[in-house]
């Protein structure tokens, strides 16, 4: 007979194998100009999961801003065209409605897109979390609505500079192939972050504060 102590012990053992292996999971595909993307593919979809990590010479409060100006998305954020914001609850939410351009023949996505904000002092790192909310707003006859989840993580650094981590599960909808998507998967990371580390840089978003930042 198996005691129970070696029992939950193997359990225990499957758990951490299986959390391990799961951490192992990401494929780095692109490392350039300071950026490196990952993918993943993911047990409950045909589509990769994608994350992308670069480390700046900026603050927090510069990255915050960025993110905050909604209306400025699409000067950055891979293939987004359109941009309109739907929601703001102070500094800690915001709901927005976005565009995106794909390849002729395939209909154009949107998405609804709620970040919540959540600053922890004790590392210094700023957490948004992504949720794409498939029925926040009607949908609209010529555009696909996409869902999914995912994050930014923006910490600072011991020597000062921002590492900033972004990751997303997206399920574009519609006829889109697999192939198709998965190939946006890791083009989507490295073109919004390069496009970030130069937006970034923009007069209006240096030098700014903010109340919970501390």
């Amino acid at each position: 007979m198996i005691s129970n102590g070696f029992k939950y012990g193997w359990l225990f053992f499957i758990l951490m194998f299986q959390t391990v292996c799961a951490q192992e999971d990401w494929k780095m595909v692109k490392e350039e100009k300071g950026i490196k993307v990952f993918t993943k593919s993911v047990s409950t979809s045909n589509f990769k999961a994608f994350k992308a990590i670069m480390t700046l010479d900026e603050s927090v409060q510069a990255f915050l801003s960025v993110l905050y100006d909604v209306e400025g998305l699409s000067t950055w954020a891979y293939k987004v065209n359109e941009t309109s914001l739907l929601k703001r609850n102070g500094d800690s939410l915001q709901i927005y409605h976005a565009v995106s351009s794909v390849p002729f023949p395939y209909k154009n996505r949107d998405g609804v897109y709620a970040n919540t904000f959540n600053w922890v002092a004790k590392n210094k790192t700023l957490h948004v979390e992504i949720k794409l909310l498939d029925t926040y707003i009607a949908k609209k006859e010529n555009l696909v609505r996409i869902t999914g989840k995912g994050y930014w993580k923006a910490k600072v650094l011991t020597s000062g500079k921002l590492e900033i981590i972004f990751e997303m599960q997206v399920n574009p909808g519609g006829e889109i192939p697999a192939w198709m998507a998965n190939i946006f998967a890791d083009n989507s990371p490295y073109y919004t972050m390069l496009e970030l580390k130069k937006v970034i840089k923009n007069k209006k978003h240096q030098n700014k504060s903010f109340s919970f930042i501390n």
